[in-house]
């Protein structure tokens, strides 16, 4: 009788310990990062991508490069950074690469053709084909004002005054 109470009591402390690691193993679940949605698309003279993540990061990118744009993303539970690649044409003819990472998606390290941006001084880029060259202008706007909508989204940025000027499209007509 007194081997059945020992055999029990041992019993009882595995499936205790066993219990105990199962949940401090579910406890410790990763989530992948935050991704941001995106909208690729493009009005008269300009093309556009906007990122927006639902934690508050909103960033824009307005060109003139010639050549193929996209936007992707990708983050892993493996991995706390969400990483966004925002480019057009290619680097190394005109075009450019944008690079953001974030493990937050309220803050972001952000990178075009290399260069690092504080996005603190601006989260709207407005980028000009320069040969095989891009001229990178960093705007302070708020981009909570400007629908997150392919189509609504081009009014306000084809209506900004400095866009326009730093894209070369002139006045906008009366």
């Amino acid at each position: 009788m007194r081997s059945f109470a020992v055999h029990h009591s041992r019993c009882l402390l595995v499936f205790i310990g066993v219990a105990l690691i199962v949940s401090v193993a579910g406890c410790s679940r990763r989530t992948s990062p935050p991704g941001a949605d995106a909208i690729v698309t493009s009005a008269p003279g300009m093309n556009i991508a906007f990122l927006r993540w639902k934690e508050g990061l909103t960033v824009l990118f307005v060109d003139d490069v010639k050549g193929g744009h996209r936007a992707s993303g990708s983050g892993s539970t493996d991995n706390p950074v969400d990483t966004e690649i925002v480019s057009a044409g290619s680097p190394d003819t005109g075009g450019y690469k944008c690079q953001l990472e974030t493990t937050d998606g309220k803050s972001a390290i952000c990178r075009i053709n290399g260069k690092e941006y504080d996005l603190s001084k601006g989260t709207m880029f407005v980028i000009k084909a320069k040969g095989e060259q891009v001229e990178v202008h960093q705007l302070k706007r708020d981009l909570m004002k400007i629908p997150f909508d392919a189509h609504d989204c081009k009014d306000p940025i084809e209506k900004d005054a400095e866009v326009r000027k730093l894209l070369g499209l002139g006045d906008l007509p009366k």
